[in-house]
């Protein structure tokens, strides 16, 4: 995605896309925080999040290898009027061995105060967008079986689900939670 996409949410606010940019990693690192605080479809403890000079870190390393013609990308949706705030980020990242580069991975995290607003399927649409641009054929993510939001999301967007991972997010309280893979092809052999 190189361009900015302007939109109104589901609550009426003006919004953007735009690819992220290394000046945006305190307000990502704070965006994290806030969604690993709520809880729901995580996998990370709040002490395991990146810190600023980590997450600059991580999107300058993208941006790299963007440079080199790979997919990869890290998408922010920004809510407009006043200070421009950030309240969700996506990210695509292919795969580099040369077998699988064919595939990508992605992840979507949108502020729980702006959940079902639309900004979650505006940023996989981007990257679905981007994929197709790039000759990518695979998407695939992951997700808690006990996240229905998700799951309805990223079936309205054509993935389906293949396999389903068991017990594989063991919670703090000890309870398990399966993970599913989800996929969705790109390419018209599927």
């Amino acid at each position: 995605m190189e361009e900015v996409v302007e939109f109104r949410t589901r609550a009426g606010q003006r919004a953007r896309l735009r690819v992220a940019s290394v000046t945006d990693a305190a307000a990502i690192v704070a965006l994290d925080h806030a969604i690993v605080a709520a809880g729901r479809g995580v996998v990370v403890r709040p002490d395991e999040l990146r810190n600023v000079e980590l997450e600059a870190r991580r999107i300058d390393d993208l941006y790299r290898g963007f440079s080199a013609g790979e997919a990869t990308t890290s998408v922010v949706a920004e809510l407009m009027g006043g200070v421009p705030s950030i309240v969700g980020l996506a990210d695509l990242k292919q795969l580099r061995p040369g077998l699988v580069r064919h595939v990508a991975t992605l992840s979507v995290g949108v502020h729980p105060d702006h959940q079902r607003h639309g900004i979650g399927r505006r940023l996989m649409e981007a990257l679905v967008d981007h994929a197709r641009s790039f000759g990518l054929e695979r998407l695939e993510l992951y997700v808690r079986a006990d996240n229905p939001r998700a799951r309805a999301l990223y079936a309205s967007l054509g993935f389906g689900h293949e396999a389903t991972r068991r017990r594989f997010i063991k919670a703090v309280d000890g309870s398990y939670v399966d993970d599913e893979i989800w996929a969705l092809f790109l390419d018209a052999k599927s």
